[in-house]
C-alpha cells in the first residue's frame, strides 16, 4: 500500500469519525420516527449497524501493514473490534449525559454486532484478495 493510499484511507477515517459524531450526537426534532421498523428491526438499530460496519475495513485500510500474516490480520481486527465497541459504548454513555439524548444497551449491541460484520467482511475481502 502505498503512502497516498494510506494517507487518503486516514483521511477517509477521520472523515468517517467525524460523520459518526454528528449523527451521534447532534440534536434531532421530531421529524424522523426512529420507532419505524425496517427488514424487522427497528430503525435505530439498522442505523447504528451501519454506522459501525465500516469502521474494521477503514481501519484495515488506513493501518494494517503486515501483509502475509493471517495471524496478524486476525489480531489486528480484534483490536478493531475492541476498539470500536469501546466508541460506541462511550458514545451511548455521553448520549445519556446530553440530556436530549438516551443511553441504549440494544444501540450498542447493534454497534458490536456491525463491528463484528465489518471484521468479516475484512477478514473475506484481504483472504480473496491475499492481501493477510
Amino acid at each position: 500500500m502505498g503512502i497516498k493510499v494510506s494517507y487518503l484511507s486516514r483521511v477517509l477515517l477521520l472523515l468517517y469519525f467525524a460523520a459518526v459524531c454528528l449523527l451521534c450526537f447532534l440534536k434531532v426534532g421530531n421529524g424522523l420516527n426512529m420507532n419505524d421498523v425496517w427488514l424487522g428491526f427497528p430503525r435505530d438499530k439498522v442505523l447504528h449497524f451501519l454506522m459501525f460496519l465500516p469502521f474494521p475495513m477503514l481501519m484495515y485500510l488506513a493501518f494494517h501493514k503486515a501483509v502475509g500474516k493471517p495471524w496478524s490480520l486476525i489480531l489486528f481486527l480484534a483490536f478493531a473490534i475492541v476498539t470500536g465497541a469501546l466508541a460506541g459504548g462511550a458514545i451511548e454513555l455521553i448520549q445519556k449525559a446530553t440530556g436530549y439524548r438516551s443511553c441504549d444497551i440494544a444501540d450498542f449491541r447493534a454497534d458490536c454486532i456491525g463491528l463484528f460484520a465489518g471484521s468479516l467482511i475484512t477478514l473475506i475481502y484481504a483472504a480473496i484478495s491475499k492481501k493477510w
